[in-house]
């Protein structure tokens, strides 16, 4: 476990009070934090969520205290997306390395991890169903990279909704790792804009008795209807 972030560590704040730091709740201790006011997201005492806001004067996103980089992962997310198209949960400081939610309309989105090492580029993309994922409801995503297969030259990809994939891809196919700095993007076209509730990371791709466990874990934990 290399990250575990609950909105339940900021009761303790006012309905919209900024949010300077987010404790790590693992035993990494890898804080997000953003020192810039207009950049900082929000507490959501209704939702009791961490709010990020998106816009000329909002630019909110989170940098990791220690950057990772990773060749296999499980990323849970408890959350809901307001009604921007481009939502980037996960990314390297220079935005080339994104775990990314790209919405084609308000209840379909195509699901994109991307890798890229200076030298080559690598991306994976899950498109689910229309009607699948539903803006401004709140459901558990799940992203599985199972690591860079030297046999098959695959590195496979599988996203979650809840507990019920929405499909797997086999096109990372080079050993990049995965580099993440910041949770959201400080730009206004292109972060992420909407509600956390908890997240998860976890430096393996996860089987299938753990994976199930956690998802339980997170859905029971954030009230998420399945």
């Amino acid at each position: 476990l290399q990250g575990y972030y609950s909105s339940t560590s900021l009761s303790n704040l006012s309905n919209e009070d900024n949010v300077s730091q987010w404790d790590d709740l693992s035993e990494s201790k890898n804080h997000l934090t953003q020192g810039t006011a207009n950049a900082q997201p929000e507490y959501n005492a209704v939702k009791n969520s961490l709010q990020f806001k998106r816009g000329s004067s909002d630019l909110d996103h989170m940098d990791f205290t220690t950057g990772l980089a990773l060749s296999e992962f499980t990323l849970f997310f408890a959350l809901d997306f307001d009604d921007n198209a481009r939502q980037v949960l996960l990314k390297d400081t220079a935005g080339n390395d994104l775990i990314e939610v790209l919405y084609i309309n308000p209840n379909r989105a195509s699901l994109l991890v991307k890798g890229n090492d200076g030298t080559n580029s690598v991306s994976s993309t899950v498109l689910p169903d229309d009607g699948t994922i539903p803006q401004s409801k709140r459901h558990l995503l799940t992203c599985r990279k199972k690591a860079h297969n030297s046999d098959d030259g695959f590195g496979q990809v599988e996203w979650f909704l809840n507990k019920t994939s929405l499909g797997t891809n086999n096109d990372y196919d080079e050993n990049i790792l995965q580099t993440i700095n910041e949770l959201g993007f400080g730009n206004s076209g292109t972060g992420f804009e909407g509600n956390i509730y908890e997240m998860a990371i976890y430096e393996k791709a996860l089987d299938g008795g753990q994976l199930g466990k956690l998802q339980d874990y997170f859905i029971d934990r954030t009230n998420i209807s399945v």
